[in-house]
């Protein structure tokens, strides 16, 4: 998102389980990724706002702001206009991604990971979503609409 190239990327981890932030701030930023956390959707939509990721990392299930929510919230808000393209890859401790479709999200296989996080997918995921172009990917903005917003 208007970085240089010889800027790490930024990684921003939206999660309530302070646990599971530590455990991936660790592994990411030893893979050399700039790492940013949040402790509940809320603080993550003000974090995604300042710091401007090139991807996110989002839980399903948080207090006061859900994932789902955030999404929805930068699809439909003017405000989060420019957050609309940041790619995002959801974790859950839920491992029925039909309970994840049915929370208003149009999530195929590739976007969504279960806990405990299998690493080696989670790089292929962060790989992947961060060398395509982010116009045209499933985005927050097409949850908004899958949810009827």
């Amino acid at each position: 998102m208007g970085r240089s190239p010889n800027t790490p990327p930024r990684i921003l981890v939206i999660d309530d389980n302070q646990d599971v932030l530590d455990l991936l701030r660790d592994e990411l930023t030893a893979e050399g990724y700039e790492v940013e956390t949040a402790a509940d959707g809320l603080a993550g939509l003000r974090a995604l706002k300042r710091s401007k990721p090139d991807l996110v990392i989002i839980d399903i299930m948080m207090p006061h702001v859900s994932g789902p929510a955030v999404m929805t919230l930068i699809g439909e808000k003017e405000h989060y206009r420019e957050l609309r393209d940041v790619p995002m890859i959801i974790i859950s401790a839920q491992s029925n991604i039909e309970y994840v479709r049915e929370e208003g999200l149009p999530l195929g296989e590739s976007d969504y990971l279960t806990k405990p996080i299998d690493f080696d997918r989670l790089h292929q995921l962060i790989r992947q979503k961060l060398a395509r172009p982010h116009a045209g990917t499933p985005s927050q903005s097409d949850a908004a609409q899958t949810a009827g917003v």
